[in-house]
Parts: C-alpha cells; structure tokens; sequence
C-alpha cells in the first residue's frame, strides 16, 4: 500500500473544491487523493480508502486502467453499489493527468441518477396512463352486466324462496359475482379524490405492520430504519394503506420460501422532480427484501395492470399502488436483483405547512 503523494497545495484546493467528484490514481493503481465530493458521492471516508487500489471504490470499470493510456476514455452508464445496498449511476471520465511529478490518472464521475430516474418517471407514466384506460374500459364493460346478474340473482332467489337447491345455486352466483365486482374494484383503486388528511407516514407502516405479522412466516423478520423528522403528509390514509400493503405483501411472498429480512425505511430527498414540478423536499418510503427478485423479462412491465412474476399472481397489485399513489401526487420506483429488491415511494409534502418549513431550514443548515 503506498503512501498519499506529495501534491502541489494550490492543486489540491481547487481539486478538494469541486462540486464534481474526484478520484486520482497513482501509476501503481491505488488512491492518492479524492475530494470530499468524490467521497459524498462513494458514502466514503477518504482517509480510509488513501492508499487502496482503485478496484476497491470503482469494481469492474475497466479491466486495465493502463488502456486509457496518456488519452481521455468516457464510460458511460456505470453502475455504482453504494454502501447502503442502493445504486446509483453515474458516467465516469479518466484522463491520464501527472501530479507533482507522478503519472496517473484523473478519474471524474458524473451522477447521471437524477437522468435516469426522470427517464423511468416517464416511462412508469406511460404505464400508468396505459394502466388506467385499461381498468376504465374494464369496468364499463363488466360492472355493468355484473350489477345486472347480482340483481336478477336476488329476483330469482325471492322468487323461489323455499327452493333449497336453487339457493344452493344462486348464493355460488351472487358470491362469485361479488367476488367479480370486488375485483374490479381493485383495479380502478379509489374512487375519485377522497379528502386527505394529515397522517404521520410512521403510523402508515406501523398499521401495515400489525395486519401482515399474523400472515408473516417466521424465517421473515422486519426491520425499521426510520427519520423521526419527517412531517406528516396529507393523505387518504386507506388508500395508501392498500399501496404499501401491496407492496409489503410482495415482499414478504418474496421470501416465503428461503426467509429474509424486510426492510422498512424512510428518508427526505431534496430537489425531487415528479412529473413537471420540482419540489423543495419529498418523503420517501423504501420496501426492500431480499428475496429472488423479479424476473428481467416483465420487471419493466410490472406496473401495467395483468402483467405478474408470481405464478399466482393477479398482476393487480402494483397497479393499483401506482394509480393510489399518483392520485396523491407521488411515484413509486423500483429495483431489483436477487436478494436485493427495492420499492420507493415518493411523496410530495404540503409545503404550506409550518414542519415542512422548519424541516426546510434545517436542510439549508
């Protein structure tokens, strides 16, 4: 392991001064200097990685740092796993750049996150927009012809009332259309806008937590990382009981068969863009699981209503936690790999409310 290099003050300043991360490698391959953006952007401590080899922060970039030669190489949609077990993405340029009279090489990485987030909002839009034409023109065409079956069933059963077997027959009939309409009704989520009240997103997960821990398997344990400081939002808090029940359900399914642990967290993101506004500050609320994953072929499909990666899945759920969750102005998000799965949703705050402003001067410092 070698030592930090003697580097030229000036350099260093204006190197430790950007808002772009940085990243020196000596021609022995290891760390000589990150600025503090670079090490904000790795969720690094740079005295700790000074010295290591460059593979340790930056795994599987280039198979030889040496092929950049003494010219400029652009990698483009490299994919970081941070410390917490998220992801970012990022373009990552190396230059081949001499300090104090050492070779090496200058590597300079973009966050292209914020892009690639804006590009799957749209495409989860689309989604939802394809999701909700598909749930109306169902409903028209089936609620309809239901409501007509469920009350000639009631006719028939008035008018045989003493007719033990017709009943027998005409409960399986009003049954299974109820079961229909319900159905349905999951589908088109809830109807109109509903009034909103202020709820603290904590008691939303703790509510979800008691209905599922009588159904959670033993080999699936549930773990809380929670911000105490975030404000309550307004909501229709049934509605967004049904969307992160949705999702929890998932995840616990997801596990059922080699266990797991669920983890519930929530944070505050800055300067966060839903849709065609931008907004001061939004909660964020993360299911994540480590089970098998959805399957590469329908993950990008999984928010259109009938598309399912269980074998007894109705494709209904994720649908339906999109559609509740845009009504309130939010978006949901996800990733996964196996053992690493990850939904987030984003909901904006009310930003004329006195915590969202304390909270907001508390992010300006």
């Amino acid at each position: 392991m070698t030592h930090p290099i003697k580097q030229n003050v000036n350099l260093v300043e204006i190197l430790a001064g950007l808002t772009t991360a940085v990243v020196w490698i000596d021609k022995n391959e290891n760390i000589g200097f990150i600025n503090l953006a670079g090490a904000e952007l790795l969720q690094l401590s740079a005295q700790r990685v000074i010295g290591m080899n460059w593979r340790y922060i930056l795994p599987r970039l280039l198979d030889d740092i040496h092929a950049c030669g003494t010219g400029r190489l652009t990698i483009h949609e490299y994919t970081i796993r941070l410390p917490d077990a998220q992801k970012i993405h990022v373009t990552c340029t190396i230059s081949y750049y001499e300090m104090d009279g050492d070779d090496g090489w200058l590597i300079e990485l973009y966050n292209t996150e914020r892009h690639h987030r804006i590009a799957e909002e749209d495409e989860r839009w689309h989604q939802y927009e394809a999701g909700n034409l598909l749930v109306r023109t169902l409903a028209h065409e089936i609620k309809n012809p239901l409501a007509g079956i469920y009350g000639s069933t009631q006719l028939l059963q008035k008018r045989f009332p003493d007719n033990d077997k017709a009943d027998q027959f005409l409960e399986v009939i009003l049954r299974e259309v109820k079961r229909l309409q319900n159905l349905v009704d999951r589908m088109l989520g809830p109807r109109g806008d509903a009034d909103k009240e202020p709820y603290n997103i904590h008691e939303l997960i703790g509510y979800v937590i008691d209905v599922v821990r009588g159904e959670k398997p033993d080999n699936v344990f549930i773990k809380l990382d929670y911000d105490p400081s975030i404000p309550e939002i307004s909501m229709d808090f049934e509605a967004m009981v049904q969307a992160l029940l949705n999702l929890v359900k998932n995840a616990i399914q997801a596990m059922e068969k080699h266990g797991g642990v669920l983890t519930l967290k929530t944070r505050v993101e800055s300067k966060f863009t839903l849709g065609t506004k931008t907004y001061p500050l939004v909660a964020v609320i993360s299911v994540m699981d480590e089970g098998e994953g959805i399957a590469p072929d329908v993950f990008d499909s999984i928010f259109y209503p009938m598309v399912s990666s269980k074998k007894s899945g109705s494709g209904l759920g994720l649908s339906v936690s999109q559609n509740i969750v845009r009504k309130h102005g939010g978006l949901i998000v996800a990733q996964s790999e196996p053992g690493n799965t990850v939904f987030n949703i984003y909901l904006p705050f009310d930003h004329n409310r006195s915590e969202t402003q304390r909270l907001l001067r508390k992010e300006r410092g």
